[in-house]
């Protein structure tokens, strides 16, 4: 009988010694329909003017329009998206080395570069056809992705017309917004009052706040809790979309004691974000 009890009284310790979870909601944002991701990312926007003074008015509306749908979906605030003219006469824009070229010169993560060929008007609509070349510098192959479509813009008078080629500006964007999608992560927590504060903040998605608490729970010498801690550090690594770090951390957890469930649940988004 003694026997028993002891058997008991260890398996008892065993079990407790784990943590609990507690699961968190969130609406995560996924690379576009286009599958580029501009999360986080200086985008400039370049149109194409020529010698068709109406052509140009429309590119201008047209690009314009689709710089201000980037911003909203991104939400960079007003004018974070740049705006820039390239001459037609300068040649071949369309190529890599120019599109390189003018990641340099605007500053910026991503360009797109718009050429807008407008047909000959008639009395209620002008043909368009648009391309959209776009190279990302993080694309460690610079690789230049291009996008057509056509459209007939529809109006009665130019003030019409401007409003439409808006329209289709915005028409053009939508492939390039982010996807969100309802996701459930899990937290390793507990039975402790900074456990439980750390826990509070992540569902506030405080992250870089029950960071904090997390980091210093650290300290302590139970494996199984410091393993617990860097799994959560990991977690709000990648909510905050430092995807590099979050694998560094989960490393971390898992030569302390992994956490094989969460472990691997978490590694398998982290390679998915990264691909």
């Amino acid at each position: 009988m003694k026997k028993y009890i002891s058997i008991f009284v260890l398996l008892v310790l065993l079990v407790s010694c784990g943590p609990s979870r507690h699961a968190i909601h969130v609406e995560m944002r996924h690379p576009s329909r286009s599958g580029l991701d501009l999360a986080g990312k200086i985008v400039s926007v370049v149109y194409v003017s020529g010698d068709n003074s109406q052509g140009n008015t429309l590119s201008e509306a047209m690009a314009e329009s689709f710089a201000r749908s980037l911003e909203e979906g991104y939400g960079t605030g007003e004018s974070s998206v740049g705006l820039f003219c390239v001459d037609k006469s300068l040649g071949d824009y369309t190529g890599r080395d120019s599109l390189v070229t003018l990641l340099m010169q605007t500053g910026s993560d991503v360009v797109f570069l718009m050429d807008v060929a407008t047909g000959d008007k008639t009395s209620t609509s002008v043909p368009a056809k648009v391309s959209l070349y776009c190279v990302d510098a993080m694309d460690k192959d610079e690789k230049v992705s291009h996008f057509t479509g056509t459209k007939l813009l529809t109006a009665s008078s130019e003030e019409e017309l401007l409003a439409e080629a808006a329209k289709a500006g915005r028409q053009v964007a939508s492939p390039f917004e982010s996807q969100w999608k309802h996701e459930q992560y899990s937290i390793a927590y507990y039975d402790n009052q900074k456990w439980y504060d750390a826990l509070m903040k992540s569902e506030q998605y405080d992250w870089k706040g029950a960071m904090d608490i997390w980091i210093e729970l650290l300290s302590s010498n139970d494996m199984m809790k410091r393993a617990s801690a860097e799994y959560n550090i990991a977690v709000a690594c990648y909510m905050l979309g430092d995807l590099d770090l979050a694998s560094e951390w989960l490393d971390r957890s898992d030569a302390d004691n992994k956490l094989p469930t969460l472990s691997d649940a978490l590694r398998k988004r982290i390679e998915a974000r990264k691909h």
